[in-house]
């Protein structure tokens, strides 16, 4: 094999290769250090490329070779650590004008770190109408990017086509398209409605007056619209004849620039059906459209039907999950009695989800969690965690007990091979806090999640002392409960990491010093608990978040003295009977004598129990909510169980007699012993204001 000299390289003709090489726009590479100063280039003749003339290496930096338009590429480049391209007018020192393509290139130093910039630069002055000859992967890639939406997509596609073709461009989808779908039927009538998702003018203009943007419309049965709606192939044509009749129509409708004489159509396909129209228009001084153009016109559009076909897709999936997620997530948080809450999402954009669950003794849990698994399967996590959660608040164990068998369910789901989680990474975070108005105080665990903020609502704002465990996955933990007082009308705020992440003012671990821009917020919100709600989120509009912002704002609110009676009783059998007529006499005193015969029966059974089967000392407490609660406690742990008694049974009876007679009856287990309840349902209208 023979290799070529230097010498042949100047010899045209030899080398059929290196002559077609010549015919291409003059491109050049230049090497920018992180401070932006030029350290290298590579250009045959870079006069060409900057307007410059080619002299001695360059010693002090940049400065004077490209002008502040390019340079803003360059440090959106470095800033975004992503490739930027761009079509560019620069203006050399000799003041002629000069078309550029720029492709800028992040780099990084050895350690992994930001770098410079690497550019590439390409002159197509007076390569306007052959820039099909160039080689348009920079602009292809932009084509491709990694949004998936639509108008996005076609918004680039839009300003490529004015700036490198035409004066005017616009996109067009089908409606169904938008919603995710592809049409039904492979031909598509001129009758079918589009939507115009995106509009363009060779001067940058983005959305022309003159074009509705968003605005739907339908095409004119003749013309080259109707014929490219029928055939599926792109079509040129030049304007102003006697058969254009269907343009001062569609100039009417504001749907087509005046005075346009030159038309490319080029239809987007995605698996053999429409998905919508590209046009190109020309208004001014330039000729009509040459077969060039229209091969350069459908080569951009083929590479923007991938990038609209998969935004189609995303839509599609996006919206089945969201169905999916409405239906497994929880609705509206319902106020309970103590406890009225306001709920706000910044940003909608993962599996976050939170709780109000009503608990005996007119306690009230609050719950919010964060699933970090994406997609359809995120959702699947969520609805079985929020199931198996709800499901353990039924026993009421105290918030550290429930979030270790919530871990052990969790570690289970990481190994279902259906369910398809990468095992290995945490899989949600969960924070779990009881508020108890009758004791003024707060449990609360939490598995990886934030730590709740507390305060006075109308004051400063303060993280709650609470230890935070690891999150949950497919490892077993056992968490802490952290128990605090907490004031008369306190706040209580319940957030997801995504929403402290806006605030970028420490690592991102969850750890009480990243709320800071939150408690900020909250500190100084006024009005109601929903207004407050909206003001807060409110400081962290225009930020991005990393997940899911979720906010749960609570102002809790004791039970009054008046509505809890409690009674100290010993161990003695004789205290049955007293306890059955401090009851009676109590709901006398609320009202509610009608229910006096019954609550006797379950006060009798719930103390005898806790004195023949329990551990002293015994106490009595009755409750009025919206249900007249029953509370017994004793010192023992053991767990009554309900028997079914036969009929020559003496015993066995009394909790079955309670599960017939109470509305809801459990038992709750507490480092001091165990509570037996019942709750009788008495209806909002009867329960204390």
């Amino acid at each position: 094999m023979r290799h070529a000299s230097a010498e042949d390289a100047d010899r045209p003709g030899d080398h059929p290769a290196l002559d077609a090489l010549r015919e291409l726009p003059p491109t050049s590479l230049f090497v920018f250090d992180a401070a932006l100063d030029l350290q290298r280039y590579h250009a045959a003749a870079p006069h060409h490329v900057l307007g410059e003339v080619a002299g001695e290496p360059v010693e002090d930096g940049s400065a004077g070779l490209l002008d502040e338009e390019v340079y803003a590429l360059l440090r959106k480049a470095q800033e975004e650590d992503r490739m930027q391209t761009r079509a560019v007018v620069s203006r050399a020192t000799s003041g002629e004008e000069r078309a550029l393509t720029l492709a800028a290139h992040p780099l990084r130093d050895p350690e992994g770190g930001p770098g410079g910039v690497a550019a590439q630069i390409a002159d197509l002055s007076g390569e306007r109408h052959d820039y099909g000859r160039l080689d348009t992967l920079v602009e292809e890639e932009a084509l491709t990017d990694r949004s998936l939406n639509v108008a996005d997509t076609a918004q680039r596609l839009v300003d490529m086509m004015a700036a490198r073709l035409a004066d005017t461009a616009t996109v067009d989808i089908l409606d169904c398209v938008l919603r995710g779908e592809l049409p039904r039927h492979a031909t598509v009538g001129p009758q079918s409605l589009v939507r115009r998702v995106s509009a363009g003018t060779d001067t940058g203009e983005r959305m022309p007056v003159v074009f509705p943007v968003g605005g739907r419309h339908g095409y004119p049965h003749g013309g080259p619209f109707a014929r490219a709606l029928a055939d599926h192939r792109p079509h040129v044509a030049v304007l102003g004849g006697d058969d254009d009749w269907w343009l001062s129509g569609m100039v009417e409708r504001k749907l087509a620039p005046a005075g346009a004489h030159a038309l490319i159509v080029v239809p987007l396909i995605a698996e053999g059906r429409l998905l919508g129209l590209a046009a190109l228009y020309r208004t001014g001084e330039e000729g009509p459209f040459t077969q060039d153009d229209l091969a350069t016109a459908v080569r951009m559009v083929r590479q923007a039907e991938q990038a609209v076909d998969n935004a189609r897709r995303f839509t599609l999936e996006q919206a089945a999950a969201q169905l999916l997620r409405r239906s497994l997530a929880p609705g509206a948080p319902q106020d309970t009695r103590t406890v009225h809450t306001a709920e706000g999402h910044l940003q909608d954009i993962g599996n976050a989800w939170c709780e109000v669950i009503p608990l005996s003794g007119a306690r009230t849990a609050l719950v919010i969690g964060d699933v970090a698994e994406p997609g359809v399967r995120g959702i699947a996590l969520m609805g079985r965690l929020r199931a198996g959660l709800l499901a353990l608040a039924e026993q009421d164990p105290e918030p550290g007990e429930l979030l270790s068998r919530l871990a052990t369910l969790t570690a289970r789901l990481a190994r279902d091979v259906h369910l398809g989680l990468r095992a290995p990474e945490p899989l949600s975070t969960c924070l779990y806090l009881v508020y108890d108005p009758v004791e003024h105080t707060c449990q609360a665990a939490s598995a990886g999640h934030p730590a709740p903020l507390i305060g006075p609502g109308d004051g400063p704002m303060r993280t709650a002392p609470l230890d935070i465990g690891p999150p949950l996955g497919p490892d077993r933990h056992a968490y802490e409960t952290s128990r605090f007082p907490l004031a008369d009308q306190s706040e209580i705020a319940l957030f997801t990491s995504g929403l402290t992440a806006l605030a970028e003012d420490g690592p991102e671990d969850g750890r009480p010093h990243r709320s800071a821009a939150l408690r900020e917020a909250l500190s100084h919100a006024r009005g109601s608990l929903e207004e407050r709600c909206d003001q807060a989120l409110g400081q962290f509009l225009g930020r991005r978040p990393t997940g899911d912002a979720l906010l749960l704002l609570a102002r809790t609110r004791p039970l009054p003295p008046v509505d809890v009676a409690t009674w100290e009783l010993s161990d003695s059998p004789e205290q049955v009977a007293s306890a059955r007529r401090s009851c009676a006499e109590q709901l006398t005193r609320w009202g509610l004598g009608d229910l006096a015969f019954t609550t006797e029966l379950l006060v009798s059974e719930l103390v005898t129990n806790a004195i023949r089967h329990g551990s002293a000392p015994v106490r009595l407490r009755l409750i009025r909510d919206r249900a007249l609660v029953c509370e017994v406690h004793d010192a023992s742990s053991s767990a009554p169980r309900v028997c079914h008694a036969t009929g020559n049974d003496e015993r066995g009876r009394g909790l079955f007699m309670i599960e017939e007679m109470a509305d809801r009856w459990g038992v709750r287990f507490d480092p001091g012993g165990k509570t037996v309840w019942a709750e009788q349902d008495i209806g909002e209208e009867t329960a204390a204001d």
